[in-house]
């Protein structure tokens, strides 16, 4: 298996993951143009994507859809909630959608897919584990806190990419109004650095071998804060338990890593 980050942050979000022919996209949080140009740099076309996973309806991570829908027509297939179709459905006329399900496992070519429940302040928010060539990859952004039923979910992987979205002194000092911070960092906002390394330790295992660092934002942290708060659990874990840990950027790709 293998993963490119094409755009990791809080303006823009978009993966592609790979096992065999299967090319599966994760997210379309930046545009068409950028999409198709990133996926050159991976040896892709926008034809090679055999389905496109969306985690919810923000722009963040759905902004490029139209117009892949334009480009592909229904040879775009989405999977997305039901509940999340009407809205997808209004910004992607011409694709194909398919439901999923937390907990609820299906197949996309070579790879296996579990959405796994999140929580955002979104409609069904998503994670994913996405499994192929017997390797497992978990899959989480915007979600506010974890759960034991997430924490079940990500056994036994063998990469994680987890949101590291904001230190938590930048954004008390942030100047930003007190809703937005009490958004951010509340149940149903998104995970700190600080929290990131919770779930990390909470799912270390002697096969994790790598930790992608993704969502951060822009102005409430910095990749060297994120990397010195996740790395600081990393070098607490057992000698045999110490994963490979990755940033992803907001303007540059994170080209191929085999997991």
């Amino acid at each position: 298996m293998r993963l490119s980050v094409l755009a990791s942050s809080s303006s823009g979000n978009s993966s592609v993951v790979s096992v065999g022919s299967t090319y599966v996209l994760v997210d379309a949080g930046i545009s068409a143009r950028r999409i198709c140009a990133c996926l050159g740099e991976c040896g892709l076309t926008l034809g090679d994507i055999s389905g496109v996973l969306i985690t919810h309806e923000h722009v963040d991570h759905v902004c490029g859809l139209g117009t892949l829908a334009k480009k592909l027509g229904e040879g775009l297939r989405i999977y997305c909630s039901r509940h999340l179709r009407k809205d997808l459905r209004l910004r992607a006329p011409t694709a194909a959608f398919s439901y999923i399900e937390p907990g609820c496992t299906f197949s996309i070519g070579e790879l296996d897919i579990t959405p796994v429940a999140v929580n955002h302040d979104a409609q069904d928010p998503m994670g994913f584990v996405i499994e192929g060539d017997g390797v497992r990859l978990g899959y989480i952004t915007d979600t506010g806190s974890t759960t034991d039923r997430m924490i079940f979910a990500l056994r036994e992987l063998h990469a994680l990419l987890v949101e590291s979205n904001y230190d938590e002194t930048m954004l008390e000092e942030s100047g930003r109004p007190p809703y937005l911070i009490d958004r951010i960092s509340g149940l149903f906002g998104h995970l700190s650095n600080a929290q990131a390394g919770e779930l990390v330790q909470a799912v270390a295992h002697e096969n994790l071998r790598h930790i992608f660092l993704a969502h951060m934002s822009q102005e409430c942290n910095t990749p060297d804060r994120a990397v010195a708060s996740m790395q600081g659990i990393i070098d607490g874990l057992p000698e045999n338990c110490r994963p490979q840990l990755h940033l992803t950027y907001c303007d540059a790709m994170l080209p191929w890593v085999e997991l």
